[in-house]
């Protein structure tokens, strides 16, 4: 399914990572990770980034690491691929999601009323992907240096 999602997806180095100014995903190889069930949320983490393309949800992608639009837009990938992994039925590693949510608490403690914004964007995301079922995606293009 995850597949079926019209963003190219790159494989190698050993990050992965959403483009938003190519519109593409970076994962590492499945050899580079070690369960199934993490690369699998690691992908939909990226699919949810991917959502917020201009092009479709046109989300705030322009966050730097540290800052609060950051913050969030992690939230909503984070949040985004567990509800999706449970839609799929491909299972997640929810201790490593759990474990990942944690750095973004304090966005959270600072404004609780943003739960409720980003839970709705988490919702649109999950809901497009979902829409994405019988499509089929192209070949893997080459890594992207930038992910690296």
């Amino acid at each position: 399914m995850l597949g079926a999602w019209p963003v190219p997806v790159s494989y190698g180095g050993e990050r992965a990572c959403y483009l938003p100014q190519i519109d593409r995903i970076q994962l590492p190889e499945r050899a580079a990770v070690r369960s199934a069930a993490g690369f699998y949320a690691t992908w939909a983490h990226e699919v949810i980034h991917s959502t917020g393309h201009a092009s479709r949800l046109q989300r705030d992608l322009s966050g730097r690491f540290g800052s609060k639009a950051y913050a969030r837009e992690e939230l909503v990938a984070e949040l985004g691929s567990v509800l999706l992994g449970d839609q799929l039925e491909i299972g997640s590693a929810i201790e490593n999601h759990a474990a990942y949510l944690d750095h973004w608490v304090e966005l959270l403690k600072e404004t609780p009323q943003l739960l409720y914004q980003v839970l709705g964007e988490v919702r649109r995301a999950v809901e497009l992907v979902l829409l994405q079922r019988g499509d089929k995606q192209g070949t893997p293009a080459e890594t992207d240096p930038t992910c690296q």
